[in-house]
């Protein structure tokens, strides 16, 4: 499968979350000039990293930091035990990502990226996965020349926060339900957060149009 190798002007939201962070790192290591958006203020010493503070809420703390960028990464998102709420969850999983995807879109950038969830359906029952729907929905109005949507199953990976009810998941999910995941139910088997991260670098901008991509598409690490 063809990926994209030339260095490019990338940005990255949710850069301090578990992928987020994978694919900064990936996305330095193959020399991409890279602009971090965090809520705190953060420091790099590389040269091809810059972190930048902005506030969510205020579209004019960041719309000007999409000029110039090539390819845009959201792997924004929070829990609602984190957020507080349903209502404050969504602010983040919905109105923050948004926010941000439309940036993009009226700076001109070519390339966007989202990261999602298996099962994603804004008609859902699931308040979660209705949320992870209703995002999808709105950047796909959007105008991009590619916008590659990433449905992952349950994560594995370290986070800096933990979760309880995630890492035995974690633990137990890749040997006791992954095995007996094939066909159609493939999709529902677990990710490695690298494998997502290196798929999340490699695949923007690969194809025109809208991509959405499952666990049999990622790239294996």
């Amino acid at each position: 499968m063809e990926v994209n190798t030339s260095s490019r002007n990338c940005l990255v939201a949710g850069s301090t979350g578990l992928i987020g962070n994978l694919l900064t790192k990936e996305l330095v290591n193959s020399n991409d000039q890279v602009t971090a958006l965090s809520r705190y203020e953060l420091s790099s010493t590389d040269e091809l990293l810059t972190f930048r503070k902005i506030d969510f809420e205020n579209e004019e703390s960041f719309k000007d930091l999409f000029l110039d960028i090539s390819d845009a990464f959201i792997c924004l998102g929070t829990t609602i035990k984190k957020a507080g709420s349903q209502d404050d969850f969504r602010k983040v999983d919905v109105d923050y990502c948004f926010s941000l995807a439309k940036a993009a879109s009226q700076a001109g950038v070519p390339n966007i990226s989202i990261v999602t969830s298996i099962g994603a359906d804004s008609s859902s029952n699931n308040f979660y996965l209705k949320c992870k729907g209703e995002i999808e929905d709105k950047v796909s109005a959007l105008d991009f020349k590619s916008l590659s949507i990433f449905r992952p199953g349950l994560l594995i990976g370290a986070r800096e926060e933990r979760r309880v009810g995630e890492s035995i998941a974690q633990f137990l999910q890749p040997w006791l339900i992954d095995p007996f995941l094939q066909g159609a139910a493939k999709k529902y088997k677990s990710v490695k957060a690298m494998d997502l991260a290196v798929s999340l670098k490699d695949y923007s901008g690969k194809q025109q149009g809208k991509k959405v991509y499952y666990f049999e598409d990622l790239i294996s690490t």
